[in-house]
């Protein structure tokens, strides 16, 4: 049942006061990205402060976040995504990677096989637009995702304005199926709605990432929750609409997989758990029927939008190109790396290649054993998924703040402890602040250091303030009802 309880006043307007600071917040970012002439140096400062603003919000917000109807949160999530469809692509420019292999498969080209430079010339405006980085790099998306770029090209051909729209407005798509299926999966776990929305929905992450960033991840997170949703609720069905649902769940989930490959490690947590339910007959099909249908569902978009499979032999090729330099692994052999440079050694990249492997097997045992939890009852599928996408960002090659949203939407509405939830949320805090608004140094470090100050400045006055009143509330107090403190203090000296 939707949590529709009377909020207290004294919440109520917490909660007002937190959610038009936190779009003020929102706000001050996207003016102060938008191209208006202003020094590096502001432009980090009050960027970061109306990120931090938004953070603070949102982490308050928290607080009460049970007490609150799942509309209400709704309505600040809107709110708080409002401004940002009018914004500058935020923080990465990985769109202009989405624009230029729409308009390679636009031509004709293989995207699976040229990069923006080899496919459309180092001299196209497209090619330019896309980060050094990536100009000789194939598509690493999957053929779901490439033939919806493709048709944003076919729409707005190489218009940059209309193709940042057209992309944003598919991944807010993924935002409303996210807002969808997170309620009713939280139920499932008898977790709170409102608090699963508050941790996932109204995350910093997606704001600045999926909805200013325009990153794919936000459609891949919304399919595969929305998919996992019709999974599990085909699965509490009888009759036939247990299998429709399942089905359709496990095609919705192979489209998630065919943007991102990634979600397809949520329908194999889900699919132990339903063959731990199933009689012996039941799990035959499970073993057989969940692999074909997300199979043939691969099969259909790859065949059907005539992109072919490369996009399977791209992604090997592509995941270690650039070394991430949050994951894990690649810190271990840039450590490494810099121990050789004291040697004259130059160990950087063997190093990597090293970990990395090594992570890859460490990130496989994990799954292997997160899947034997949940199939053995000590884990709920929901959860192991989340943890097994963790363990996916601390083993793996690439990790980037907006990847934490795979792990994120998963374990909002499986964690069962405020503890761990908070843990959460502040890990959350921390990588919604990692990348900055502006670039170069001297600015990065006096912005920071500016936002700071400004944040802590404005935090200590409005404490001062609420000190200030609640004093003169006391004051009030004490002089609208002097005969009973009178009375009081009689009584005292009586009973002396």
């Amino acid at each position: 049942m939707e949590n529709v309880s009377l909020v207290p006043d004294k919440t109520a307007t917490n909660v007002r006061a937190l959610h038009w600071a936190g779009f003020a917040g929102v706000a001050v970012l996207v003016l102060v990205t938008s191209g208006i002439p202003l020094p590096a140096v502001a432009v980090v400062t009050l960027g970061v402060a109306g990120m931090g603003t938004l953070v603070l919000t949102w982490l308050g917000i928290g607080r009460h976040a049970a007490e609150l109807p799942v509309r209400r949160l709704y309505g600040i999530a809107a709110s708080w995504c409002l401004p940002l469809l009018a914004a500058r692509p935020l923080f990465s420019g990985d769109v202009h990677s989405y624009l230029a292999q729409g308009v390679i498969a636009a031509k004709g080209f293989d995207a699976y096989l040229l990069g923006p430079a080899a496919a459309l010339g180092a001299d196209s405006p497209v090619t330019q637009q896309v980060s050094h980085y990536w100009q000789d790099t194939p598509a690493p998306y999957g053929p779901a995702f490439v033939t919806l770029s493709r048709t944003i090209a076919h729409l707005a051909g190489e218009n940059l304005l209309a193709t940042v729209l057209l992309h944003r407005l598919v991944e807010v798509a993924g935002v409303v199926l996210l807002a969808w299926a997170l309620p009713r999966l939280a139920r499932r776990v008898g977790v709170s709605p409102s608090v699963a929305l508050w941790l996932a929905l109204l995350n910093p992450l997606v704001l600045w990432h999926v909805v200013g960033g325009v990153h794919n991840d936000g459609l891949m997170v919304g399919l595969m929750v929305a998919g996992v949703e019709l999974v599990l609720m085909g699965a509490s069905r009888a009759g036939a609409a247990r299998p429709a649902l399942i089905a359709a769940g496990v095609v919705v989930v192979g489209v998630a997989a065919n943007v991102k490959i990634v979600a397809v490690a949520a329908l194999c947590f889900v699919g132990v758990d339903l063959f731990r339910r199933a009689r012996p007959a039941g799990r035959i099909a499970v073993v057989l029927g969940l692999p074909a249908v997300f199979a043939a569902t691969t099969v259909a978009i790859s065949a059907g939008s005539g992109l072919g499979f490369g996009w399977i032999r791209a992604l090997a090729g592509v995941s270690g190109q650039v070394h991430s330099w949050l994951a894990p692994t690649n810190e271990l052999g840039f450590l490494v790396g810099g121990l050789g440079k004291l040697g004259g050694l130059d160990l950087t990249d063997s190093a990597i290649k090293v970990f990395s492997a090594i992570g890859a097997i460490l990130g496989l045992l994990a799954g292997a054993r997160l899947l034997w939890l949940t199939y053995r009852e000590k884990l709920h599928p929901l959860l192991g998924a989340g943890l097994a996408f963790a363990a996916m960002l601390v083993f793996g090659p690439v990790v980037q703040p907006w990847y934490l949203l795979w792990t994120i939407a998963l374990l909002a509405v499986s964690l069962t402890t405020d503890r761990a939830r908070w843990i959460l949320a502040g890990v959350s805090s921390v990588f919604a602040l990692l990348l900055p608004p502006a670039g170069g140094v001297a600015a990065l470090v006096l912005g920071y250091l500016f936002a700071a100050v400004l944040l802590v400045g404005t935090l200590l006055l409005l404490r001062k303030k609420r000190v200030a009143l609640a004093e003169k509330q006391l004051q009030t107090l004490v002089a609208d009802y002097p005969p009973l403190l009178v009375r009081s203090g009689a009584g005292r000296d009586e009973q002396r």
